[in-house]
């Protein structure tokens, strides 16, 4: 006989079954990644000792054992972090953390041997530079362009360094000319003396200053640099050499810290200086120089690719070693205490060095190194792609293991695309195409010397595989065939007078049609958007005509509706994704949805995936897929997508289960056809256009009224530009009328120079940033 008790607790089961069957049609489950691609990006490295090396994360410190190059320990929590600078021996750090709410910064110190935490400091300003004595537990901080003392053991603030200081410049001229502009005024580089009596600055001043750090007062300057900034310093262990720099005339001075006075200088190659180091004996100077990439003035390998480490004999100011690697875009270098390897930080790669052998110890590459997104998904969703200026990189998705590494050789690599049947990688280097393998990485076809060819092309293979389409900015489209890259035809489109800048290609199902979005300038800042259809007639593309368009267009899809043989095309752009029915002698505008790109129609054509939405596009109905994630590329069938994760890293999704879900979507009583919730969320869109110059525009959407407000950073923290933008309603600021407007200059009024940017944008219980490029 069953009691009630069993009786109850039996019947318990079978209505939590019903209610759960009831409910799991309702039920959203989290989507999780099915593989993690790449390792996230180092930021800078550091010897704890010879033996063990400190790597500053995105989010945390990684220890690697320098004898094995693997991870042995991680720690630390750099939430919203930024700017993270050692102590000389590594034992402490300091990571420098914003707080959005209170519009603070915290000032954080590590013990690095202990792994934790030591003490914590609320700031209200951005702290440039951070410099620890090697003697008492004191340290300097450049805070616009004053220097102040604390003692980081007890967090007892000191007082500030009191000295009229030289006048400073945001330009830095070389023989009277204006080279290179930064802002705002800053101090670059500090050292203590082995001692603790001294604080040596270099900044954008014509001198390397000297301070008391008992008086806090200036004591003197080393008089005889001859450009107006000094961008880096360095002292010998014993105490009796300063190393200063300057980056844009590489010149490197030596100084004799007693006399103050200079012993000598000399030309560091032809590049960039970007860092100097004394060897633990202090006998010799080890200098670091990073290629700015300058062409030359023909075909061939690009001139100036220098990265190497020069070594400099103390004594006679003679260069007496040098040592490089195959790598590219040298950013930084660390010696080890005793003086037997050295950490080379590049673009694509961390290499530590073994200076008596002359050999690569360890190499860490397995991270995205690609630049402003060039990252692709293989079409069967198998391979992701990722190309930088000097290599191509590979992941198989199953394994998440690196397959390639493959070199530009001293050429730089460009755009490039992934054929339909996923087997090769067409890539732009310099003056040439390649056809490659995607598995070997090797070259199975090249094309030398496309008059005119250069970094402004672009790559895209036909939806058949048999054609390719190499676009450029400037000169105009080349039509190629993939088999022998033998050349089929020149397009140079004009709209009236004007050679419009072709921005994106892309062609039709059976290479029917080639579209185009380009532009054309009616003045310095303002430009005409258009596409351009050509249709295939025998193996020669006919232009059929031009249509402008409102804001400018990425890269555009085509879907061909078996149904009634009629061609679609949908154009991403600045006011949102336009979609066109391709009549005989115009397109016809069928409806226009919310949303970024990149973009693709499902295999059926019934559904685009756009970003982070999916769209009934014939309904221009949404559908509602919450676990959907935002993504950078998706597979041909719409059942694998790219997410970014974190610097250096991606993930993989399998997402076949949306296309079996169809989602629940909302009819009001007006018949007007909205998702509920039609903002769930706030979210900062990719700049547009980008890369730009000298404007653009920052899209975002609300979920809320909010205060927003809108910064732009340097890549090292540096905040250049504030654009608050007040109370903003709910809604979606996407177009160009809508978006935020930045004209490119700093907070001073003065132009950027080019290179990578980061945004945040602020609403009080929301904050997301963004890379953009200037490109000048």
């Amino acid at each position: 006989m069953k009691t009630f008790p069993v009786f109850l607790k039996q019947n318990l089961r079978v209505y939590i079954i019903l209610i759960c069957l009831v409910c799991l049609p309702h039920i959203v489950v989290a989507i999780e990644p099915i593989a993690i691609i790449g390792q996230p990006r180092p930021e800078k490295y550091a010897f704890l000792d010879s033996h063990t090396i400190l790597r500053v994360m995105d989010t945390h410190i990684q220890v690697v054992d320098a004898d094995t190059g693997k991870v042995v320990d991680e720690f630390g929590n750099f939430e919203n972090g930024y700017n993270v600078m050692f102590s000389p021996t590594g034992s402490h750090f300091v990571s420098q953390n914003y707080i959005k709410d209170s519009k603070t910064h915290t000032l954080c110190i590590w013990d690095a041997n202990a792994r934790e935490k030591h003490s914590e400091w609320i700031l209200e300003d951005y702290i440039d530079l951070v410099t620890f004595s090697p003697i008492e537990p004191l340290l300097a901080a450049s805070i616009n362009d004053r220097i102040y003392v604390w003692n980081w053991e007890e967090g007892g603030f000191m007082g500030e360094m009191v000295g009229k200081r030289r006048p400073s410049t945001s330009c830095f001229y070389v023989n009277g000319r204006r080279s290179n502009c930064k802002s705002p005024i800053r101090d670059f580089s500090a050292v203590f003396s082995p001692d603790g009596k001294y604080l040596i600055v270099a900044s954008m001043r014509p001198d390397i200053e000297l301070w008391n750090v008992e008086t806090r007062q200036l004591e003197t300057h080393f008089e005889g640099h001859t450009g107006n900034w000094v961008e880096g310093v360095a002292i010998s262990q014993d105490g009796n050499y300063l190393a200063t720099f300057e980056k844009v005339t590489a010149t490197i001075y030596l100084w004799n810290m007693e006399t103050r006075r200079l012993l000598w200088k000399a030309k560091n190659g032809d590049d960039s200086i970007k860092d100097i180091q004394f060897s633990p004996d202090s006998q010799q100077l080890f200098v670091a120089t990073g290629t700015s990439g300058l062409r030359n003035s023909g075909f061939g390998p690009w001139e100036g690719w220098d990265d190497t480490v020069r070594v400099w004999d103390i004594k006679s100011g003679q260069q007496i070693d040098s040592f490089n690697t195959e790598f590219r875009r040298l950013q930084a270098m660390t010696l080890s205490p005793d003086g037997k390897t050295v950490l080379l930080e590049y673009e694509d790669a961390g290499v530590l060095w073994d200076i008596q052998k002359k050999e690569k110890r360890h190499v860490w590459a397995n991270f995205d190194g690609s630049v402003f997104g060039a990252v692709r998904l293989s079409p069967d969703g198998k391979t992701v792609v990722s190309r930088s200026r000097n290599y191509i990189k590979t992941w198989d998705v199953a394994s998440q293991q690196m397959q390639l590494l493959v070199s530009a050789n001293g050429y730089q690599f460009e755009g490039f695309a992934i054929s339909p049947d996923s087997q090769k990688i067409a890539v732009i280097k310099d003056t040439w195409i390649e056809l490659r393998d995607i598995h070997t990485g090797n070259v199975e076809a090249q094309l030398l010397n496309l008059n005119g060819l250069s970094s402004d092309y672009h790559v895209t293979f036909s939806q058949s595989g048999k054609l390719l389409a190499a676009g450029s900015y400037l000169r105009g489209i080349l039509i190629l065939d993939v088999k022998d890259l033998k050349e089929i035809q020149r397009l140079h489109p004009k709209i009236g007078p004007d050679s419009p800048i072709i921005r994106h290609t892309a062609f039709s199902e059976n290479d029917e049609y080639l579209a185009a979005t380009a532009q054309t300038r009616i003045s310095n800042n303002n430009y005409k958007h258009w596409i351009l259809l050509w249709k295939r007639i025998g193996e020669t593309f006919v232009l059929q005509y031009t249509w402008e368009v409102q804001g400018s267009a990425s890269k555009p899809a085509f879907f061909t509706n078996k149904t009634d043989g009629s061609t679609v095309l949908a154009t991403p752009g600045a006011t949102g994704i336009q979609i066109w029915k391709l009549l005989l002698d115009n397109a016809e505008l069928l409806t226009t949805l919310k949303g970024s790109p990149p973009i693709r129609f499902s295999s059926d054509g019934r559904y685009l995936y756009s970003s982070a939405q999916i769209w009934d596009w014939q309904t221009s109905r949404p559908i509602n897929n919450p676990d959907y994630p935002w993504f950078e590329d998706i597979s041909q069938d719409g059942s694998v997508l790219l997410s970014y994760k974190m610097p250096g890293q991606y993930q993989v999704y399998d997402v076949k289960h949306t296309l079996s879900q169809l989602p629940t979507v909302i009819e009001a009583k007006d018949k007007k056809i909205v998702t509920l919730g039609e903002i769930k969320r706030n979210q900062l869109l990719q700049n547009f256009p980008n890369p730009f110059n000298p404007e653009t525009w920052i899209p975002f959407q609300l979920a809320d009224k909010s205060n927003v407000t809108i910064h732009i950073y340097t890549p090292t923290g540096t905040l250049v530009r504030t654009l608050p933008l007040g109370v903003m309603s709910e809604g979606n600021y996407t177009s160009q009328n809508k978006a935020i407007h930045w004209d490119g200059r700093n907070n001073q009024g003065e132009p950027v120079s080019s290179g990578i940017y980061l945004y945040t944008i602020n609403t009080g219980d929301f904050s997301a940033t963004r890379k953009m490029l200037i490109r000048k």
